[in-house]
């Protein structure tokens, strides 16, 4: 495995070829997301989930998942009460005033991989995407993780998601299958590991270019 340095990442990415690549958006700000952000962030959340479980989740199990209102309550209470910022991160992806993407991570491991990192929860709006914003989020939280956790990190995504092949350009490796309940359904998710947060960014940098 090829380990970069500065130096090299920045040589990289000049030399990169025009496209919708991670830093192609100068005017885009990443920032830390907090209570305020309930509602933008809910907005995402609910039309990430119609847009890329509705082909294989029935309606009454979208249910309010896809509801803009209910997913910003969800989240304002989570943010409110229970979000720990010795181990979570809320990152929220600002272009032109407007949030358009955001990521939560955590310390940690689930599912029993090894991981020492997670990361939850990865959504850009339907109208932002193709521009590299979830590459951006994922390498501002590689430095979070970095400077917290060196060891695996890991990132689950529903089998039947249409977007989860992003994870595998970008080096993960499916390491394990679980069953998770919503409401009356089990929906299989898979797990992709990358072994240190360095390898996720190579595979942002390089193998993702």
């Amino acid at each position: 495995m090829v380990c970069l340095s500065l130096h090299n990442v920045k040589k990289l990415l000049l030399t990169m070829q025009p496209g919708p690549m991670p830093l192609r958006l100068p005017d885009l700000e990443i920032r830390s997301g907090t209570v305020s952000d309930s509602a933008a962030i809910g907005r995402i959340l609910a039309h990430g989930w119609r847009q890329a479980y509705a082909g294989f989740m029935p309606d009454d199990e979208l249910g309010p998942r896809v509801d803009p209102a209910y997913r910003a309550k969800e989240l304002e209470t989570w943010l409110s009460t229970e979000f720990d910022t010795n181990g979570e991160l809320l990152l929220v992806a600002e272009h032109a005033g407007r949030a358009a993407g955001f990521l939560a991570a955590r310390l940690g491991d689930r599912n029993d991989v090894g991981s020492v990192g997670q990361i939850t929860l990865l959504y850009v709006s339907p109208e932002s995407q193709g521009r590299g914003i979830g590459k951006r989020l994922l390498l501002e939280a590689i430095g979070w993780l970095e400077a917290r956790a060196q060891g695996p990190i890991s990132i689950g995504a529903f089998e039947q998601n249409p977007y989860r092949p992003f994870y595998d350009a970008i080096g993960g490796v499916v390491v394990k299958q679980v069953m998770v309940r919503v409401d009356a359904f089990e929906w299989p998710v898979v797990v992709y590991l990358w072994p240190s947060p360095q390898a996720l960014r190579e595979g942002i940098l390089v193998k993702g270019a």
